[in-house]
């Protein structure tokens, strides 16, 4: 799939948070090349582990996470094999500095006490090599939990931490401020599947759309896209924080070793676990 220049209202092929649906339309955000999405993939950001971080000499820290091959024993013509995890879950900036992600990602002061938010883990080409390198300034600790709801299998799943200093080299998302998003409206997704470096996936949609808390669309998104934001592919803004979903992969016995747990259809018609979403209209209005 070509993802080059993907505006807002262009067609795309079909695409935490854990299964594929159709065919797989994940890709590095590189392959944007700037554009419409380009300030809102900046605004996505990693929780990352502190003992993973490596402080380097020159003002760069350097992550150092397995990879995806060794880490979950991947067949090697699956994607992304041979890329580094180091996210633990996915989160997005919605002001200065203030962050909003997964509840289940920051439960209590132990999250906010012994990780980091990083922006920018992601290749800025093709042949980048050293996309788990990066500038110290890009790092933000937890301050503070501004408020965290979850409940193992409940509705409401949300977080908003204060970060230890304020965001100034990249834009707040624009998020959705009241009514309610209409079954069939196209979807798109940014966030660290799995724990890899940033990807964009889009073309999804909103299948079931009843609950007032929470709405389930069939997103191509993994463990670890908790968090992420879930965009309206058309306008842009943020319809809700990706909290829930299917089995990520399976065991392949004939070629032992795992695959991505791949729905060969678009759950319309069948009895699909699909993936939930928190309303981002579910948050205390006091909050945002």
């Amino acid at each position: 799939m070509t993802a080059c220049q993907i505006g807002p209202k262009q067609k795309a092929q079909v695409i935490s948070s854990k299964v594929i649906y159709g065919e797989d339309n994940r890709i590095d955000t590189y392959k944007l090349n700037g554009g419409f999405w380009h300030e809102k993939v900046r605004a996505v950001a990693m929780k990352v582990r502190h003992r993973r971080m490596k402080k380097q000499s020159n003002g760069m820290i350097r992550l150092i996470g397995a990879r995806l091959k060794k880490s979950k024993m991947m067949c090697d013509d699956e994607k992304f094999v041979g890329q580094r995890l180091n996210a633990e879950c996915s989160g997005f900036l919605i002001g200065d500095d203030l962050l909003a992600t997964a509840g289940h990602c920051v439960k209590d002061e132990f999250d906010c006490k012994n990780f980091s938010w990083v922006f920018d883990y992601d290749l800025k080409g093709p042949e980048d090599k050293k996309y788990h390198i990066i500038p110290e300034k890009n790092f933000y600790k937890c301050k503070k939990i501004i408020s965290s709801v979850y409940k193992k299998h409940k509705d409401l799943d949300f977080a908003i931490i204060q970060l230890d200093k304020k965001v100034t080299d990249r834009t707040p998302l624009t998020l959705r401020k009241k009514d309610k998003i209409k079954t069939g409206t196209k979807l798109t997704i940014i966030g660290h599947p799995s724990g890899l470096p940033k990807k964009f996936a889009n073309g999804a949609e909103v299948i079931k759309n009843s609950n007032n808390i929470f709405f389930k669309a069939n997103l191509d998104s993994f463990q670890i896209n908790s968090g992420s934001p879930v965009f309206n592919e058309e306008t842009g803004i943020v319809e809700g924080i990706l909290v829930r979903g299917d089995t990520d992969y399976h065991w392949a016995y004939q070629d032992k070793c795992n695959r991505v747990n791949t729905i060969k259809w678009d759950c319309k018609e069948r009895d699909c676990r699909l993936e939930d979403v928190t309303r981002i209209t579910a948050l205390p209005k006091s909050l945002l």
